[in-house]
């Protein structure tokens, strides 16, 4: 999209600011727009709460009923890691929306572009929640199909500036079911796994691969297949993007080994579950070698003690035993003697 006809978009966007949808959405700014949709900043009533509100356009009945089968499945989700989905619907004019929490804060990729590559403690912190939110939402058998740095938003709870929220659960797949009638591959290629780009079924792995990959970006600094554009980049999935032990060679071997397994082309040979890729970053961290100060065996005694020093109670007291016989034995050798 040229950057001519994204300034059109916005414009067209803009012109529902002010506007009132479905009865009870004041929308008072755009937050931002794509592909799908557009986000605005609303207000909804009679509770007068501020929401985010995705509007996506579409004339299709059949994709308007599935898209409400999917928002109501995904709007039972509760994770403190997912966004909370309040409301859904369509409108009369032939747009899908979905009402959820405002959030204030930035995506990860923004994060990234701003610091460059993270610390592995805070990439492993960001990675662990995305995997939380993820486990109960694969739990109720729903795949995410876009888990990117777009979709991971970051805000700032009880001092936590990374406290993760996952946007967009269960839209992409609605896309995907209505998109592909025409052959398109729905997703960002960069993070898909080979058996999406192929179109085959996927399942909860498809996911923990695109969770790798982030947790990859975040480590190096660096989107998958960085100066592959287009098609091409469908064509490398199958071989991997760079190792990243040759990208950053100082990070954690376990670490290193937690990326190359949930990013393994096949699925088979990535994590099962993203309780098993959680508990494996977890422990990636862990130093085995305990601390030297909690480690350090008894000190032995000097060399050159003095024997004195060295002797134990039980020692002493046989000392002391010995002695209080030979004092009774002399005692009683002189008492015998002075016996007429």
């Amino acid at each position: 999209m040229t950057s001519a006809t994204r300034e059109q978009k916005k414009l067209l966007y803009e012109q529902l600011i002010g506007q009132k949808l479905a009865g009870k959405f004041t929308i008072t700014g755009l937050l931002g727009f794509g592909g799908m949709g557009a986000v605005y900043e609303a207000i909804q009533s009679p509770m007068d709460r501020k929401v985010a509100l995705k509007l996506i356009p579409t004339y299709d009945p059949t994709a308007a009923a599935r898209f409400e089968r999917e928002a109501y499945t995904v709007s039972k989700l509760t994770h403190p890691n997912t966004v909370t989905v309040f409301d859904f619907g369509h409108t009369s004019d032939g747009h899908l929306y979905l009402s959820m929490e405002h959030l204030l804060g930035h995506t990860l990729t923004d994060l990234i572009r701003s610091v460059g590559p993270l610390n592995g403690a805070r990439a492993v912190h960001i990675t662990q929640q995305i995997c939380r939110s993820l486990g109960e939402a694969h739990r109720q058998g729903i795949i995410h199909r876009d888990v990117k740095p777009d979709n991971i938003f970051l805000i700032n709870v009880d001092g936590d500036p990374d406290y993760v929220k996952v946007l967009d659960f269960g839209i992409a797949k609605v896309a995907q079911r209505h998109l592909t009638l025409t052959g398109e591959i729905v997703g960002t290629p960069r993070f898909m796994p080979p058996e999406q780009a192929c179109g085959e079924e996927l399942d909860q792995r498809t996911d923990l691969y695109a969770a790798g990959m982030l947790l990859y970006c975040c480590l190096s600094g660096k989107a998958p297949f960085a100066g592959v554009q287009g098609p091409k980049v469908i064509t490398l999935l199958v071989r991997g993007p760079t190792p990243l032990r040759e990208l950053e060679p100082d990070l954690p071997p376990a670490l290193l080994a937690v990326v190359d397994k949930a990013i393994a082309p096949e699925r088979e040979k990535r994590f099962a579950s993203a309780a098993a890729m959680a508990a494996a970053l977890r422990a990636s961290l862990v130093d085995p070698a305990p601390p030297a100060a909690t480690a350090a065996p008894d000190a032995p005694p000097e060399p050159d003690e003095p024997r004195e020093r060295r002797r134990t109670p039980m020692t002493l007291l046989m000392v002391a035993l010995i002695v209080l016989a030979v004092v009774l034995g002399v005692g009683l050798t002189v008492f015998r003697h002075s016996l007429p």
